[in-house]
């Protein structure tokens, strides 16, 4: 849901999206995975599109491709940083962009309203710390 928003976010910015590199991955995700439907339906309410998304798992050859690395939580940044180190100055918590420090966790598996609950935490990140990203993105 978070690469959905992000996308919506620049489009309704007028951001020309040739200037980003945009993609979900998971630690520990099976590949070609769909989104769930609860998933799909949240993002689409919030301007969002994951009808055509398939899950990667996160790989030296993926990151390589990226100067930044937002994670939800703090096991995905350890796991970044011991498994591929040459990565480690580029991997943040999401939570890190509005200056905090917290998780916003998977809602796999929960109810619609869980994912609602997500996605809002996350779409309000994005609005607020959208400069830090920017920021962070083109060092």
């Amino acid at each position: 849901m978070a690469e959905a928003l992000f996308i919506r976010y620049l489009k309704d910015n007028g951001d020309d999206l040739e200037k980003w590199n945009v993609a979900s991955a998971g630690c520990w995700a099976y590949p070609n995975i769909s989104a769930t439907p609860h998933a799909i339906q949240t993002a689409e309410k919030m301007g969002g599109d994951l009808n055509f998304h398939s899950s990667k798992a996160v790989s030296e050859n993926l990151l390589k491709d990226f100067n930044l690395i937002l994670c939800m939580e703090s096991n995905h940044t350890h796991f970044i940083k011991r498994n591929f180190p040459e990565s480690a100055d580029d991997v943040f918590l999401l939570s890190e962009m509005v200056g905090e420090d917290f998780e916003i966790h998977d809602p796999v598996g929960g109810t619609l309203e869980k994912y609602k609950q997500t996605s809002l935490k996350l779409n309000k990140i994005i609005h607020s710390g959208f400069k830090k990203i920017h920021s962070l993105s083109t060092k």
